[in-house]
C-alpha cells in the first residue's frame, strides 16, 4: 500500500489490496456502487468480466450486447460463467419488463423477483447457451 502511494511498486505481479484482481497485466478494483471489477487503465473504465470474454474469443463485444453472468455472481468472472447477450435477451434473463415504446415499467431490481436458480431461467439460459455461434448470438453473426 505504502509502495503504491509512493509510486515505488513496479511489480505488476503484485496485488496491494483485497478488493482487486489481476488479468493481463492489468489490476481490476472492484466498484463499491456498482459491484464490478473495473480497470481505469487506458482509456475509459474497463469491466473485468468484458475484458475476459473479449480475451477468449478474440473479438470486442458487439454494439447491441451485454456479457452476461450466468450465475449473477459478479465476482465469478471465469469464462465458463460469462455469455454474450444482446440487451432483449439480458432484459429477459432479469425478468424486466417494458411495455411496446420500450419504457422500463419496473423499477424493482431482479433479484428481488427471481434468481439465478429459478427454473424459467435455468431454461432460458440453457437456449441462450445453445443458440451461441462463436460465442456470439445467433441473429448477431454474420
Amino acid at each position: 500500500m505504502l509502495g503504491d502511494m509512493l509510486n515505488n511498486n513496479k511489480r505488476k505481479d503484485v496485488r496491494t489490496r483485497i478488493d482487486q484482481v489481476q488479468f493481463n497485466g492489468k489490476k481490476y478494483t472492484m466498484d463499491p456502487r456498482s459491484g464490478y471489477y473495473t480497470c481505469t487503465t487506458g482509456k475509459g473504465r474497463k469491466r473485468l468480466h468484458v475484458a475476459v470474454w473479449e480475451t477468449h474469443w478474440g473479438r470486442r463485444v458487439p454494439p447491441g450486447c451485454v456479457i452476461h453472468h450466468m450465475d449473477w455472481n459478479k465476482k465469478n468472472n471465469s469464462i465458463e460463467n460469462l455469455i454474450c447477450l444482446t440487451v432483449q435477451e439480458h432484459n429477459l434473463v432479469h425478468n424486466y419488463k417494458f411495455n411496446e415504446c420500450g419504457d422500463d415499467l419496473e423499477a424493482e431490481t431482479a433479484w428481488e423477483r427471481e434468481t439465478p436458480d429459478s427454473e424459467r431461467v435455468i431454461k432460458l439460459t440453457k437456449e441462450l447457451l445453445a443458440s451461441r455461434v462463436d460465442g456470439l448470438p445467433a441473429d448477431v453473426v454474420k
